[in-house]
């Protein structure tokens, strides 16, 4: 029983169920997904709906909040769908090639028999011809699709480096990956090509060096994660390609120096996010592990320093804490 599932639409709920043996499994070792303003989410199960009459199939994931009624309101519960898509879901769909992809949010489960019967809250993403994904507009009137409007792309702060000029999109903190107290992320691009992995490494480099390391340390901060796209960002959910650099600072120590050439040590190879906790890492590769039935087209080849991303700034452990050049840099022209 635990391979036969069985779908139903009612009134805009996703309707699963699936053996009660699948349910027990889950619970032998719970993870949790960090959210904003201290909710967590728990992936329970990946799941590939065929497409319809010859369209494209979506990968749907199913997650449990740990405090459920926060489904009840409309307006925190859409916003935790679009963390959950953005965090978690996006890169790993996008990646694997899929247009469509369901965000799922356990409502209620019950015993019928031996099969668990769990209702899910479902949101809908789809990626457009210009790889911008949009949430789509449900059954309910208060499902409302996604206006692309709506979205304002960051103001960048302009920073001429020895290399070349760069755009600063985001600069604060992060969730913080396993192993470490605080994370400070630097979300900046350039017109250098991601495939000069050398040149974009460069850049961030010389920007590393503006950044009050002391500071940093002062503040408890114990790492740091760079990421340097070449192209400006198109959409709130936007798979990019980028440069990456991920720098651990090892407790009562200062920060290392960077060596000339990219460091092999330093980039956390697997997968692309390099920030996620634990628990949003565990998901995103059952995700990628979904193989869609329709081919798709390939993705680009990636090599250990070239990953897809959707900006660090989407890791802000508050979104509304940004922070300025001047908090933590020397004076940059």
């Amino acid at each position: 029983m635990i391979g036969q599932m069985r779908f139903g639409a009612l009134f805009g709920v996703l309707v699963m169920m699936f053996a009660l043996a699948m349910a027990q499994a889950a619970e032998t070792e719970i993870k949790w997904i960090s959210l904003q303003g201290g909710l967590q989410a728990r992936l329970l199960n990946v799941l590939e709906r065929p497409g319809e009459d010859g369209g494209d199939p979506e990968v749907l994931v199913n997650f449990m909040l740990s405090d459920p009624s926060v489904i009840a309101d409309h307006t925190k519960v859409i916003a935790v769908a679009d963390q959950l898509f953005g965090r978690v879901v996006m890169v790993p769909a996008d990646t694997k090639g899929f247009k469509r992809a369901g965000v799922m949010l356990l409502i209620t489960e019950k015993l019928v028999g031996d099969t668990t019967v769990q209702v899910f809250e479902d949101f809908h993403y789809a990626r457009g011809d210009n790889n911008v994904w949009l949430r789509q507009a449900g059954p309910e009137a208060w499902k409302v699709a996604q206006d692309p409007n709506d979205w304002m792309p960051p103001t960048p702060q302009v920073v001429q480096l020895p290399s070349g000029t760069v755009y600063i999109d985001f600069l604060g903190e992060v969730f913080a990956p396993p192993g470490f107290k605080r994370a400070f992320g630097i979300e900046m691009r350039s017109s250098t090509s991601v495939l000069d992995v050398q040149a974009k490494y460069t850049e961030m480099k010389e920007f590393w060096a503006f950044v009050r390391k002391d500071k940093l340390k002062e503040s408890g901060f114990d790492f740091a994660r760079m990421e340097n796209y070449g192209e400006a960002q198109r959409g709130r959910f936007q798979v990019r390609k980028m440069v990456y650099l991920n720098i651990p600072r090892k407790p009562d120590e200062d920060w290392p120096p960077l060596p000339d050439q990219m460091p092999d040590a330093l980039i956390v190879a697997g997968l692309d996010s390099g920030l996620a906790d634990e628990a949003a890492q565990l998901a995103s590769i059952a995700i990628a592990a979904v193989v869609p039935a329709q081919p798709v087209a390939p993705v680009a080849a990636h090599s250990n320093n070239i990953g897809a991303g959707v900006g660090v700034g989407r890791e802000a452990a508050d979104p509304k804490a940004k922070i300025v050049l001047g908090d933590y840099l020397n004076p940059v022209k």
